[in-house]
């Protein structure tokens, strides 16, 4: 058994990646330790289903005040001095963030440092250093080609910083192929891992057509994710007034700002009474809760390369619960549609087209429909079971023989 411990940068209570690789380390009988940061709705430290949380206040721009002649400023010079700070946190956070867990990781002398996120990376490095941990370095997207698309100084550091400390890590995770390559070129590299956003499946309590009172026969398009800029949420709203009968839902977090726009889109357009915005179930009831949606969009724009080559948790999601899907023309998509035949691409800046192809999708949805044979090779290489073993043997080809998994078993 080894001890892991997980760097991520946020509080870690509806993360799904990093919580169902923490659980999948667990089940494999290692003591896993995560750290994150503290939220005003959280506890520093807790245990929680045999996996320890450890949350430390991370206020990066307080931080950069507190150890500069800033902090000379007084109570009524600190608001600009913090506005001032800000402009600086982009490229001191690694390091910042590395002074604040660094030390507390060392403590608890961990045989693997699983970091997510650039962010953490830094922190990881540089503790395993002092206390002779292993890294896994895991990339949730491409860091350099973030949305919104980063100032070109910022741009050129953040790649300085991936491939410093991102080419020395033990093992390399990342979540789709085609970022695997690209990661893989970046960093100068050739065994970057992929594992996919495969969601564990549980039974909802609830039921999307029950929460909307919809009955069988209404079509419905959902939208699993967060509701945010870039995911092409508002252009899909926009398409409503040509899509006669068809009720919209969002499913998943969405701000009161983006909220707002929504509401106020739809009322403008006359088609508040069948948009919804409903909100988000816990990650592993997602493909129970979907189940039985005529269709489910992936609207997300390639307006960045780490967009074009997503593979986010809604094209798996509604994979595993049977909604046949439409996307954007985005890549690895397209190839894995595809490859198990359960949606289609379309580019959605044509709008007949995207209409005509809801309402076709609705009357071939059958077609789309997994069948024995598909469904079996969706859960063989895509299943979360199957991610959550290729973790294992992850963390086994880093350890030591004693150190390596002793309970070799996966959830669902």
């Amino acid at each position: 058994m080894a001890r892991v411990a997980v760097l991520v940068s946020n509080p870690c209570t509806i993360d799904a990646r990093v919580l169902k690789m923490a659980r999948g380390a667990r089940d494999a009988g290692h003591e896993v330790h995560v750290f994150g940061t503290l939220s005003a709705d959280t506890v520093p430290y807790q245990t929680v289903d045999g996996i320890t949380f450890h949350r430390l206040e991370w206020r990066p721009a307080q931080i950069i005040v507190d150890n500069s002649p800033m902090r000379l400023w007084g109570k009524k010079g600190r608001p600009l001095a913090i506005r001032i700070a800000r402009k600086f946190v982009p490229f001191l956070k690694y390091r910042l963030f590395s002074h604040v867990f660094g030390k507390h990781v060392v403590n608890l002398k961990p045989d693997i440092i699983h970091a997510h996120d650039l962010i953490c990376l830094r922190a990881g490095m540089e503790a395993a250093e002092a206390c002779g941990a292993k890294v896994v370095y895991d990339a949730h997207e491409l860091e350099v080609h973030r949305n919104p698309p980063l100032p070109r100084l910022q741009k050129w550091y953040v790649g300085k910083v991936e491939k410093q400390y991102g080419s020395k890590a033990a093992a390399v995770i990342t979540v789709g192929r085609k970022i695997a390559e690209i990661l893989g070129e970046e960093l100068g590299r050739k065994d970057v891992n992929v594992l996919f956003n495969s969601p564990p499946v549980e039974t909802c309590p609830r039921h999307v057509r029950s929460d909307l009172a919809l009955p069988e026969t209404t079509p419905l398009v959902v939208y699993v994710g967060k509701v945010a800029v870039g995911r092409g949420v508002s252009e899909i709203l926009s398409l409503l007034r040509n899509l006669k009968g068809v009720v919209f839902a969002t499913v998943g977090p969405c701000d009161a700002v983006q909220r707002e726009a929504l509401m106020t889109q739809a009322s403008e357009q006359g088609v508040s009474a069948r948009f919804r915005i409903l909100p988000p179930v816990p990650f592993e009831q997602v493909v129970d809760y979907i189940a039985g949606a005529d269709a489910g969009v992936i609207s997300v724009e390639p307006i960045t390369l780490s967009y074009r080559y997503c593979m986010p948790n809604k094209l798996f999601e509604l994979s595993f619960a049977d909604v046949p899907i439409i996307s954007n023309q985005l890549d690895e998509i397209e190839e894995f549609l595809a490859e198990n035949g359960n949606g289609i691409i379309v580019d959605f800046e044509n709008q007949t087209d995207l209409v005509y192809s809801i309402f076709r999708l609705f009357n071939e949805k059958q077609t789309y429909r997994f069948n024995g044979a598909r469904r079996a090779h969706l859960e063989k290489n895509y299943s979360w079971s199957a991610q959550a073993e290729k973790l294992v043997k992850i963390y086994d080809h880093i350890l030591p023989a004693d150190k390596k998994a002793v309970a070799p078993k996966v959830s669902a």
